[in-house]
């Protein structure tokens, strides 16, 4: 059984905790729904690659606990939200599909929950001016943002 999504991801754990899960991803809604588990696995090839696992390695892992629409022009997309996590270092889990979303399950991947150290996943609480949740400024979020324009503009 397909119990895990897996996501192919630039992002780090901060980045996915001050976005409230890992997005913002093109996936048909009822499927993400489904699944139980999300694992992150690292992909170091983009400008604004964050973290500094190996390519491919996953690193994360998440209980999903909802899914939303992705917030911006990216409406058409979800965030798929997790309430617990655990660091994971399995090298050369990324499958090398060309759509950064696979479907998988834990028993195909090796994971077994039970032997991992879990923590408990920050979900905001906090509403921004126009009701969404608040985004935490803290100063790495702004060294990340800074980051991520100077790569995309080249600079």
């Amino acid at each position: 059984m397909k119990d895990t999504v897996m996501v192919f991801t630039s992002k780090s754990l901060e980045t996915m905790k001050s976005e409230g899960g890992t997005g913002n991803w093109a996936g048909k809604e009822d499927r993400l729904k489904h699944t139980k588990w999300v694992v992150a696995t690292r992909n170091l090839k983009s400008a604004w690659a964050q973290g500094d696992e190996p390519h491919g390695s996953a690193f994360l892992i998440g209980r999903i606990s909802g899914v939303k629409a992705a917030s911006g022009p990216e409406s058409d997309r979800f965030v798929v939200q997790f309430d617990r996590y655990a660091d994971l270092s399995i090298p050369h889990a990324w499958t090398n599909n060309r759509n950064p979303i696979a479907y998988t399950s834990l028993d195909t991947l090796g994971i077994d929950p039970e032997k991992l150290e879990w923590k408990d996943f920050p979900v905001s609480t906090a509403q921004s001016p126009k009701g969404g949740p608040a985004m935490e400024m803290t100063a790495g979020v702004i060294d990340q943002a800074r980051t991520m324009i100077a790569n995309a503009l080249s600079i």
